[in-house]
């Protein structure tokens, strides 16, 4: 994408992936080299002269030998400074090619820069669908895997798990494949892993059958959700929770997979065609009303919308079906822009956790209305946070610019528990060392990144920090081994 004279007469300039800039006024045309581009969360900001938007991998290679710092770029949504750069923000989003899709050996073969959406849409006539769907499906591909994505089901792992080899240009710009059988401890630490080892221009992934999801809806009390809470993911496909603390409520949300459409419209479900929203548009702007009233301290008010919200949650969604990835992408027409702080924890321990949160909230009203759980299958990938045990997660939400704040609070509430945390959302809350403490196999990863990109081209100041406090604590441990 070439910023042209068109884009330069817009007081609004967007980028692939729902990107935003700051206004300008059209007068001032001196401000538009100053303009930033913000991530969704509206939690990171980046100058626009920054990008770059290779269109072929020979320019992805040109760009790699002739820059000393880069940073890749996919549709912008994740919360953490993932992409901020001390030098080329490297978007990937015009390597958009679906390569080769197999239905025999349902393996798929597309550049990084493809959306799920796309990719799902290319699946669908040949009966297949991606094998694990976060709540949106407008992030690239590569972007998706590189940042850890998940669903909500306990017996699904995580995106990458699906992926069978990655096509990389690395930090000297030459190109090498990587898959589990030419290289297994590489493959491994590439995903999650933030993009350190260089730009992933293509990867093959596996997909899965087709299918048509019939879901469903409650709303509980607090206790009764930790109460059904591992059932409820045990019994069910897919499901998530939303909680809603301050009406001490949530919604239990499962879906199943069913033959056909008929069996579930004749058990009494509504025939959803497209893509089903967790939140419609007044839904939406009933929540960002919630925000006004409780940033006013009018909190009767703001519960008052909540259980209105509710009510409309379940005439729409208390029993559906529709197909896979219409039914599991449930925030397509975006959610309120907010930053994220999202925690991993051992299944095991979910009522423990639970029960804590529980405490929490009944002390102090958090300054969102809700936050999620779901969980995820075990896999190996070292920096995987569901790497050796199936997993539990929690998703808390904030205003930026109340964020922090709040994210360090529940933070030391759950930490005596033991957590792993999202990498692609409030990092920047969480001490290194304690990183280091959770992921068993950080070691092995932090040695490969050095050998793989000794002058941290692909690193940012974030990540090199983060990586010299992770390293140095691998150092000294070894050395107390010896």
């Amino acid at each position: 994408m070439v910023f042209s004279d068109s884009h330069r007469q817009s007081s609004t300039v967007s980028l692939p992936g729902s990107a935003k800039t700051n206004k300008v006024k059209e007068e001032d045309e001196s401000k538009l080299n100053k303009m930033s581009v913000t991530n969704w969360a509206e939690t990171v900001k980046a100058d626009v002269d920054q990008f770059r938007f290779p269109n072929s991998i020979d320019e992805v290679v040109e760009l790699v030998k002739s820059n000393d710092k880069i940073r890749c770029a996919g549709a912008l949504h994740s919360c953490a400074p993932l992409i901020a750069s001390e030098g080329i923000i490297m978007s990937l989003t015009n390597l958009n090619e679906i390569i080769s899709i197999d239905p025999n050996s349902r393996m798929v073969h597309c550049q990084a820069g493809v959306r799920i959406h796309d990719l799902c849409d290319a699946l669908e006539p040949y009966g297949l669908a991606i094998g694990t769907l976060g709540t949106i499906d407008w992030q690239t591909i590569s972007g998706a895997v590189m940042t850890g994505t998940h669903g909500g089901a306990l017996t699904i792992p995580s995106l990458h798990d699906f992926v069978r080899s990655y096509t990389l240009v690395k930090p000297d710009g030459s190109i090498t494949k990587i898959s589990k059988e030419s290289n297994p401890a590489l493959f491994s630490a590439m995903a999650p892993s933030m993009g350190v080892f260089g730009a992933v221009i293509e990867v093959e992934i596996e997909a899965v059958p087709l299918q048509i999801l019939e879901a469903r809806m409650a709303v509980v009390s607090f206790e009764e959700m930790i109460e059904c809470f591992e059932d409820v993911m045990r019994a069910n496909k897919y499901a998530r929770v939303v909680v809603y603390s301050s009406i001490d409520k949530a919604t239990i949300w499962t879906a199943n997979p069913v033959e056909c459409r008929e069996a579930a419209i004749g058990r009494g479900a509504k025939d959803n065609y497209g893509y089903t929203n967790f939140r419609n548009e007044e839904e939406k702007a009933m929540l960002e009303q919630y925000l006004v009233y409780c940033k006013n301290n009018e909190f009767d008010q703001a519960d008052q919308i909540l259980e209105r919200v509710l009510d409309s949650q379940l005439l729409r969604l208390g029993h559906y079906c529709g197909q896979y990835n219409h039914v599991l992408c449930k925030e397509r027409n975006n959610g309120i822009p907010h930053a994220d702080i999202e925690f991993n924890f051992d299944f095991k321990k979910n009522r423990e956790v639970l029960q804590i949160v529980k405490e929490y909230c009944g002390h102090t009203r958090i300054p969102y209305y809700n936050f999620e759980i779901r969980a995820s299958k075990q896999d190996d990938a070292m920096l995987s946070c569901c790497q050796g045990r199936d997993a539990m997660w929690i998703d808390f939400q904030a205003k930026a610019d109340v964020s922090k704040a709040f994210f360090d609070d529940i933070e030391s509430e759950l930490r005596p528990i033991g957590f792993r945390k999202h990498w692609a959302k409030g990092m920047d809350n969480t001490d290194p060392h304690y990183v280091v403490e959770q992921f068993p196999r950080i070691a092995e990863f932090v040695n490969l990144m050095k050998e793989f990109d000794p002058e941290g081209k692909f690193r940012n100041t974030q990540g090199e920090s983060w990586f010299k406090v992770m390293d140095d604590i691998v150092v000294k441990s070894e050395a107390e081994c010896k």
